[in-house]
């Protein structure tokens, strides 16, 4: 640098300090671990940290953010880890083969392609070659999907596609086995959706949600972002409501995807809720009136639709209840089967809880919970017929305000508010003795413990603490049916819904008197019910009549009902011979097991079923020890069994793999920083998985060398500490080159010279924008990498429909040159006559001498042949 300045030679040695300075302090130590992984990529010797793109699945025909895990996850879940990568890395290649080649198109390939005979598959052709993927072809030939011949009838080209839909873009291993309605519309794209953080959305939401009461508001706003998405990819705006066929191709495309017709009217109504919220309690009116117009037409459009689709909806609810009476109606018995069979084990639960074996819940293991939960849920529903929105809505204040009949005071009724049914009804439900015994059991010994594995936030959940039903998780139960449905798996009883028990029980009425019959249409709370009916049930005798109609009609027994709990009386044989072996050795996470004679003389010929369960409770809670002393950070697989050995511990060892394979952070965050191991690290701020870098541009920053789990604290904080409207407001008013983000390296496009470069700004700055200023080259550049980020989200997917309007459109070329260009690629050598000028006229060539061409080339293919036969 003897040509230098001195200023800049200080800088060169200032900066060689540094490197020296982060050499000696963090440079020189190497985790085996890090080596390893270098030594097994692609390239060791060279490993250069490598551009973060949205990758294209070859399977289901989406683009995502991290390619490998969904393919371990969904698509290639089956196939080895070898495969995977061989998938990731020509997702890889095809990515940058596009952007580096395959963004420019030449004007007179996309006319020769408009003049061959199969355009659409020509079309479809081509892109495919560059990278992208067509999806929505259907099973035949392409141009089946266009209706040239006119004698078709209009059904077939919808029947075939409606078959196929399910199958197109699903795994080849899974294709036998059929896909769920979820996964059909998940592969169709029907559920992509714009941010519901849009102010459009936004807006709409607070109304649903404080002005309209609607508890469902989450889904109402989901189902309108998946449509706004549909009409428009790049932006959601109102301005839909100037494009009607493509709004009634959508809702027709969700019936051929296998919608119910009634699921199609609740997307018609949100979208039309949608826009009278706009036009009737927004200024746009003001702002905007032609607008404003055009969305009230658009309603009047929807009001026709929904007229023609409110008689389809007719017919498939006769269809359901034609379908009902061809299955026939459960009985009774049928109804309540998954409680019989469950009975046993959740008797030896609430024997534990009752005899007081236990303190408070900690002694039973997570599956035990669970079952307590699950049964209690199912005796709701089944039991007392209930809906499921009963137990997802019950509150701690209801419980405890519950009622004793006065007459009989051996039942208690329970009155639930909200449970999503008319708000003029309040659900009813009556206990009897012994099952209060259990509710209460459970509302004291197990939902604290459920409510202790509860991760806190920064803003404490007060509606999880209000619910009474409590899941594993610590929140309120999100789906009650889902629970039932897990109860009657477990079990291997068929599966009965809360609408078969609510219609077993009313076909089951038919026999009794209208005074009765009023009792049990009260006591299950149908939307029918007058307000006599109502009236009645306020009174807690009306109830427990109702209760005991349903009873009779079960064909329990009033001995099975008693006024004294039982506890743990019924157990079976084999339940009260290990209840007999605890007694005497109970099971702790020290203990020993007692020998076989130990086991003969307390339990007889079940000794074996005894030493079984009394060492698989043993390791289920070692295994919760374990995972409880590594709450908040994830231990390596060595740590964990090195401490396992640490407890003395010679035989029934859990296994450190799988503990370290199913660790999640665990306990409040108010006690984490209780944990010994993080103190140590607060000591000696020698953070496992992290790592301190210099950072061009950025200055120092963390780094983190593995992934970290929801909830697991990273490390401590030893800066100001600032409130989240704080940070989003910094966030925001920090510009994308200080946030700190390693930026991707891609071939960008430059938007004058319609060719793709690897350094764009340098590009620039050198030929096309020369004498420009500084701020408008990076404006380009900044717009050049958009345009890249959304050609690889959404633009590389194109939809077959799409494709068929283009090719039937007056203008081919040029809609087609429209649809490219809005995609972030560009079309080069446009004529600037007609487009017919860019095909060559066929010049007027004398017969003679065509003759003459054709003979002489024979001549030479000929004599071409006869030189290779002779060789």
């Amino acid at each position: 640098m003897k040509n230098s300045s001195e200023a800049d030679i200080l800088a060169v040695v200032e900066s060689a300090k540094r490197a020296a300075s982060n050499l000696m302090r963090t440079g020189r130590v190497w985790e085996y671990s890090l080596l390893s992984r270098i030594m097994k990529s692609p390239d060791p010797i060279g490993r250069q940290p490598r551009s973060r793109n949205f990758l294209l699945c070859p399977i289901c025909k989406k683009t995502h953010w991290s390619l490998p895990v969904h393919l371990r996850r969904s698509c290639m879940r089956t196939s080895s880890e070898a495969d995977i990568l061989a998938v990731v890395e020509s997702a890889k290649r095809v990515v940058s083969n596009l952007l580096r080649t395959g963004r420019v198109w030449e004007y007179s390939l996309l006319s020769r392609i408009m003049q061959s005979p199969d355009t659409i598959g020509r079309m479809i052709e081509e892109l495919e070659s560059r990278g992208n993927a067509v999806v929505g072809i259907p099973t035949e030939a392409p141009t089946a999907a266009v209706p040239a011949v006119p004698d078709v009838p209009v059904e077939a080209p919808a029947e075939s596609s409606s078959e196929s839909s399910g199958e197109l873009y699903q795994c080849p291993d899974t294709t036998k086995q059929g896909t769920s309605l979820r996964e059909r519309m998940a592969s169709l794209g029907y559920y992509k959706k714009h941010s519901l953080d849009h102010d459009l959305l936004v807006s709409f939401a607070k109304f649903l949600q404080f002005d309209m009461s609607n508890e469902n508001f989450k889904q109402e706003v989901e189902n309108v972002a998946r449509f706004l998405y549909f009409m428009d990819p790049q932006q959601a705006s109102l301005l839909f409501v100037r494009q009607h066929e493509k709004s009634r191709e959508y809702f027709l495309k969700l019936s051929e995807a296998g919608l119910s017709k009634q699921t199609v009217q609740n997307y018609i109504k949100s979208v039309k809720r949608f826009l009278k919220f706009h036009t009737g309690s927004t200024d746009l009116c003001f702002t905007d009136r032609v607008l404003h117009e055009d969305c009230k037409n658009y309603i009047s459009f929807l009001d026709n639709i929904q007229t023609a689709t409110s008689k389809q909806v007719s017919k498939e609810t006769t269809r359901k209840r034609f379908d009902t009476f061809q299955e026939g109606v459960l009985s009774s018995t049928q109804v309540t089967a998954v409680l019989a069979a469950a009975k046993k084990d959740f008797l030896a639960v609430i024997g534990k809880l009752h005899a007081g074996e236990c303190s408070p819940g900690h002694q039973l293991t997570l599956t035990e919970l669970q079952l307590v939960l699950y049964y209690l849920e199912a005796i709701v529903i089944l039991e007392h017929a209930q809906r499921p929105g009963v137990v997802e809505h019950m509150t701690v204040t209801e419980w405890i305000s519950r009622r004793r009949d006065d007459t009989r005071p051996g039942f208690v009724v329970v009155a639930v508010k909200e449970h999503k049914t008319a708000a003029t009804q309040v659900a009813t439900f009556v206990l009897t003795q012994e099952q209060e015994m259990w509710f209460d059991l459970y509302f004291s010994e197990v939902r604290p413990v459920m409510l202790g594995k509860k991760r806190k936030r920064v803003e404490d959940d007060d509606e999880t603490d209000e619910r009474f039903f409590i899941s594993s998780t610590g929140k309120a139960i999100y789906n009650a049916s889902n629970d039932l449905e897990r109860l009657h798996k477990k079990y291997q009883v068929p599966k009965v819904t809360s609408q078969m028990a609510r219609r077993a029980y009313k076909t089951a009425t038919k026999e009794l008197s209208d005074v009765q019959k009023t009792k049990v249409a009260g006591y299950l709370t149908h939307s029918t019910a007058t307000a006599e009916k109502h009236y009645r049930m306020k009174e807690r005798g009306s109830a427990v009549d109702a209760f005991l109609i349903l009873r009779n009609l079960r064909g329990d027994s009033d001995s099975d009902q008693s006024d004294t709990p039982r506890g743990s009386s019924a157990y079976l044989t084999d339940q009260a011979a290990y209840d007999k072996l605890l007694r005497s050795y109970p099971v702790t996470l020290d203990g020993v097991p007692p020998n076989r004679s130990q086991r003969k003389s307390l339990a007889g010929e079940y000794e074996r079923y005894c030493y079984d369960r009394w060492r698989s409770e043993q390791l289920e809670r070692r295994v919760q020890h374990v995972l409880e002393h590594f709450a908040r950070r994830l231990p390596s697989e060595s740590r964990v069994k090195a401490w396992i050995m640490k407890q003395g511990w010679s035989a029934n060892l859990p296994d450190a793999a799988s503990i370290v394979q199913q660790w999640k952070p665990s306990g409040g965050i108010d006690v984490a920083m209780d944990s010994v191991v993080l103190q140590k690290f607060c000591r000696t701020q020698r953070w496992k998985g992290l790592a301190v870098a210099d950072i061009e541009g950025k200055g120092r920053g963390v780094l983190v060398t593995r992934p970290f789990a929801l909830g697991e604290v990273v490390c401590d904080y030893h800066g100001k500490v600032v409130s989240r409207q704080e940070g989003l407001a910094t966030h925001t008013a920090t510009a994308e080159k200080e946030s700190g983000q390693p930026r991707s390296r891609n071939f960008l496009l430059c938007p004058i010279c319609k060719k793709t470069h690897w350094s764009l700004p340098v590009h620039l700055r050198r030929s096309c924008m020369r004498t420009s200023s500084e701020a408008d080259i990076l404006a380009v550049v900044e717009s050049a990498k958009r345009a890249v980020s959304n050609l690889l989200r959404t633009g590389r997917v194109w939809e077959y429909s799409l494709l068929s309007r283009i090719m039937q459109s007056p203008d081919t070329i040029g809609r087609m040159i429209e649809e490219l260009e809005s995609r972030g690629n560009a079309v080069v050598g446009i004529p600037t006559e007609a487009p017919t000028a860019a095909v060559p006229a066929v010049p007027d060539v004398p017969v003679e001498a065509i003759t003459h061409d054709i003979e002489c080339s024979i001549a030479f293919i000929q004599r071409f042949l006869q030189n290779k036969q002779a060789k």
